[in-house]
């Protein structure tokens, strides 16, 4: 899908998910006319991206962390709070706010 489609189904704008992609975040393929193409999986890593925001991590952990949510696949919620350590009361209130 290209980054209209992205725009449309996360509710994400086109800049934000450049920045995204420019702070290491994001990873679509190009195709030979330069146009960025992303998957269903890009869809559920945006998604991610904004609960994590919302939680209050910043760009640079969330860079660091999000390898190990995406190979940890749906259980991933429970990973952050593990993650989160002694803070886990806001990271209940936090990613239950995430409809993912």
């Amino acid at each position: 899908m290209r980054i209209g489609e992205l725009v449309r189904r996360t509710g994400v704008s086109e800049r934000l998910l450049r920045y995204y992609e420019e702070q290491g975040l994001l990873h679509p393929s190009r195709l030979p006319s330069g146009y960025r193409e992303y998957t269903e999986a890009h869809v559920e890593t945006v998604r991610r991206i904004r609960c994590l925001l919302a939680a209050g991590l910043s760009t640079s952990t969330i860079a660091t962390v999000l390898p190990c949510l995406e190979a940890r696949g749906s259980g991933w919620r429970l990973h952050v709070r593990t993650w989160w350590g002694g803070s886990a009361g806001n990271a209940n209130a936090s990613t239950r706010r995430c409809a993912i």
